[in-house]
């Protein structure tokens, strides 16, 4: 992206119930929005990081854009000579703004349930797919369980949280069950382990964030907010015959109206992870509305909603 200028908003959100991973608990998380304008044409990016994936902080973010001075030009030079798929996803947002806005499509949605709560709820809501967050205290009984009230498809999140033993039941219990799409993030990031799980029905996410990360012939679970650069992400795309799901991070309307359009390019696109709003105090910073189907906004005032995040 040459010439132009930009401004940015640092915000937080707090959840109203703590939310759990395998990398802790999160009550809040930080964001920074980024308006940029070149030859009169405007975009939105949002910059969300994620405890447990190795991108830049928001922090580190905010001062990146500070130091270039609202200089794009400045900026995006300094964003492709550091590791920063954060940032450099935001600035791919605010880049194809144009088509992302237009976005009104509507994309499969997994639920997102924690352990054996929310399960009724999800399947009465109409999903057909479900993403269960599992800890080092459960057992695949947990899973079998939720398929007995559940009639679709389950996906399982340990989000690094096991040790090789547990990823091992996990690992064997998702090839004998047919209606478990995938485990996801077994072992920590980096784990020597994954070389003895093996791909099939295993998947990475935290492990794997930007295509130049670690080879994976399994599934790979992207979050577009880390996904460094689109384009070059979307040629990466192209070449892979190996399923990828797209996934949130709590952005706000900006940041998961370009996550989905980025989503809706896929050429074999699966349910999207992208049941993640209603979870923070109401701070106005959501405009979708939730369900079995991710859908694009339509006719919403970009520029006003940018002037009412401060």
């Amino acid at each position: 992206m040459r010439g132009g200028n930009y401004e940015f908003r640092r915000i937080r959100r707090r959840f109203r119930k703590a939310f759990v991973t395998g990398s802790g608990t999160v009550d809040a998380v930080d964001r920074v929005v980024i308006r940029t304008e070149t030859q009169g044409r405007v975009g939105f990016g949002e910059v969300a990081p994620w405890p447990g994936f190795p991108t830049e902080s928001a922090d580190e973010a905010a001062e990146a854009l500070r130091s270039a001075q609202g200089d794009l030009a400045r900026l995006t030079a300094k964003v492709s000579s550091r590791h920063m798929p954060a940032l450099a996803a935001a600035l791919s947002s605010c880049r194809h703004w144009r088509e992302i806005a237009s976005f009104t499509g509507a994309l499969e949605c997994a639920g997102l349930v924690a352990g054996g709560e929310g399960v009724h709820e999800r399947a009465a809501r109409g999903h057909r797919t479900l993403k269960m967050k599992i800890g080092p205290s459960d057992g695949t009984n947990l899973a079998r369980e939720a398929l007995d009230r559940f009639p679709g498809v389950l996906r399982l999140d340990a989000n690094g949280s096991l040790d090789l033993a547990a990823a091992r039941l996990w690992t064997e219990y998702a090839r004998s069950e047919m209606r478990v799409e995938f485990l996801e993030q077994p072992l920590p990031v980096g784990h020597a382990g994954y070389a003895s799980l093996g791909c099939e029905k295993v998947a990475l996410d935290e492990s794997f964030t930007t295509p130049d990360g670690p080879a994976w012939a399994g599934p790979a679970v992207v979050k577009p907010s880390l996904a460094g650069d689109w384009d070059a992400f979307l040629t990466w795309r192209g070449t892979r015959t190996a399923p990828v799901v797209y996934s949130s991070c709590f952005e706000t309307a900006i940041g998961r109206q370009a996550g989905l359009w980025l989503a809706s390019l896929d050429p074999a696109p699966l349910a999207v992870g992208f049941d993640t709003l209603g979870r923070f105090e109401l701070d106005g910073r959501d405009r979708h509305e939730g369900g079995p189907f991710a859908r694009g906004l339509s006719g919403l005032d970009w520029e006003r909603f940018w002037k009412e995040l401060a």
